[in-house]
């Protein structure tokens, strides 16, 4: 220390030189007068009523927390309040914080108020007297407010609902300290509050109480017994005692019970979910429904809803929604799972969506589905069905295009030895220049023959329908355009392409959309490679690529070019050529 002042030289040092000083000082002052002083406000008081213990730490601004721990055997501690204080006075400084600590007893007789810790400080032990109601007081007092507790039964069976309800009833006058209580935590159960509490105005023995009820869905999670424990709240009452009124503090306390949870029962199938419910409902919906015909590749959206009464929507088993797979493609949406809490029970809901894609023609049946569960009120196996249904699908069947290579012909070699030791010439080659050339004479023939008929009325009707660029059909979805096709294919997913493409050719062809597909597959080689493509992006395991895409885009506009050119090209009836 001294060596440390010696190099605090001149002014600056003789100023820090007084302030370590005064420091050092305040800090010694400081630690000589910290104390702690307690008091009570009564060293007796009555059963019900409460005390304040007022603690004053001396030498001190900083508050801290109290550890009353050591109170916790003898008394409930309703609250606890700080406040500091600074004074300055003829040149001397004064500070303290004050602790004010209400106390309500939890017995009568002589109950010692233990010492315990402030900060570094304890406080000294005191005693403190409480006096027993009469019988008469307590019965008093006990009408003015009070605790109902209600169970739906008093066995559950494992994971399945019980139902606990709290209502605290008061007369008027009552005063409560601290808001109501808390949902209850019960280790190895879970605990859905059921809507929001309610107040109202009930009857007990002829006279008008508030009420204020709260209900709570408990789901124990293994058996054995389940302890609901007891909870308590404060109020303040008024009483008339002879002639005088006063007030007592009350603690206002539920029941503990205890809750039989019985395991599941040895009749519930082993290789099933376990389901305890009031009720399970299914529904399934179609988009579109299945009230007519649909064609090979159309999207049908199933949806389908379990309902479950007196569980939560994550206690219901994912559904069993298989389809064969030669006969349908299915695409599975997310599961929706949620829980609706405002009604008597808990009721669950879980929802599963899939996109179904019929791949072959025929009346397929999609299989009906269980879900099997346990009924806790008629403690009984159930099973709720969602029924089969079928679906009509018309048009060619899609499956993944395997290209083989025709077996070659099996040619005899002009030098092979044939039966009797001769040889025989090749005539195959000959034949089949006979016949390309016969083929060539038809295909003349039918030409002339065309350009001299008059068309057909349901040709003309094709050829305006092409040239106009866009039909309706009735009842039917409507066809896009080329440039919106155009757009389709180059961002949408592959199942929306098939379908855009599937309407957009049937428009301008006139026919069913089966054919329609056909049609274009045949039009081209680069029409064939991105059809195929096409369709093993949607319906196989294939991708359909950035390539196919332009292979797709390059088809559609020479297969368009070539059925308006052929529209606008195609000649007039020739007159006859004689006079009728």
């Amino acid at each position: 220390m001294v060596s440390a002042v010696q190099h605090i030289t001149g002014a600056r040092g003789s100023i820090v030189l007084t302030f370590i000083l005064a420091a050092c000082t305040t800090f010694w002052c400081a630690c000589v007068h910290a104390e702690l002083r307690a008091a009570l406000s009564s060293d007796e008081i009555d059963e019900l009523d409460s005390v304040q213990l007022v603690v004053r730490d001396l030498g001190t601004r900083q508050s801290e927390t109290p550890d009353l721990s050591p109170l916790d055997d003898d008394f409930h501690v309703l609250g606890v309040n700080t406040s500091s204080q600074y004074r300055f006075v003829n040149g001397r400084a004064q500070s303290w914080v004050d602790y004010q600590i209400t106390l309500q007893p939890k017995r009568t007789g002589e109950l010692l108020i233990p010492p315990f810790r402030i900060g570094q400080q304890q406080t000294e032990a005191m005693r403190l007297s409480v006096r027993e109601l009469s019988e008469a007081m307590r019965r008093k007092v006990g009408t003015l407010v009070f605790y109902e507790l209600e169970l739906s039964s008093e066995s559950v069976y494992v994971q399945s609902q019980l139902l606990l309800t709290r209502r605290l009833v008061y007369a008027d006058g009552v005063q409560l300290f601290g808001g109501q209580l808390e949902k209850p935590e019960l280790p190895g159960a879970q605990v859905v509050e059921l809507g929001e509490g309610k107040s109202s105005v009930v009857q007990r023995d002829g006279r008008s109480y508030g009420s204020f009820e709260q209900r709570y869905a408990i789901f124990p999670e293994q058996s054995g017994i389940l302890t609901i424990p007891s909870d308590s709240v404060t109020a303040s009452v008024r009483v008339l005692d002879g002639i005088s009124t006063s007030r007592k503090t009350v603690r206002v306390s539920t029941d503990e019970k205890r809750i039989t949870v019985k395991p599941i029962p040895s009749e519930y199938p082993a290789d099933k979910p376990w389901l305890p419910a009031i009720a399970v409902t299914a529904a399934q919906r179609f988009e579109p429904p299945l009230i007519s015909d649909f064609e090979v590749g159309d999207t049908v959206t199933r949806t389908v809803k379990i309902r479950v009464i007196g569980n939560s929507g994550a206690s219901l088993p994912p559904l069993q929604l298989g389809l064969p797979e030669d006969q349908f493609k299915t695409y599975p949406q997310p599961t929706e799972i949620s829980d609706d809490t405002m009604g008597d029970n808990l009721v669950g809901m879980r929802v599963e969506t899939q996109d179904i894609v019929p791949i072959v023609a025929g009346a397929l049946g999609l299989p009906s589905t269980e879900i099997t569960w346990w009924n806790t009120d008629t403690e009984s196996l159930m099973t709720t069905t969602l029924n089969r249904r079928a679906l009509s699908a018309v048009g060619n069947a899609i499956a993944a295009t395997v290209l083989t290579e025709p077996a070659a012909a099996t040619i005899p070699r002009a030098d092979a030895p044939q039966l009797g030791g001769t040889v025989k010439a090749d005539n195959s080659l000959l034949n089949l220049g006979r016949a390309a050339i016969a083929l060539m004479i038809l295909w003349v023939l039918a030409a002339i023959w065309r350009r001299r008929s008059p068309p057909r009325e349901d040709e003309r009707k094709l050829a305006e329908r092409a040239s106009a660029g866009t039909t309706t059909i009735a009842g039917s979805p409507s066809a896009p355009t080329l440039k919106a096709l155009q757009q389709s294919v180059k961002n949408a997913a592959p199942l929306s392409v098939r379908h855009d493409m599937a309407l957009y050719l049937r428009d301008i062809l006139g026919l069913s959309r089966g054919p329609a597909l056909e049609a274009f597959r045949r039009s081209s080689e680069t029409a064939r490679s991105a059809l195929e493509g096409l369709d093993a992006a949607c319906y196989g395991d294939g991708m359909f690529t950035s390539e196919h895409r332009a292979q797709t885009l390059d088809a559609l506009k020479h297969f368009s070019h070539a059925q308006k050119h052929a529209a606008k090209t195609k000649s007039p009836a020739l007159p006859s050529l004689y006079a009728s």
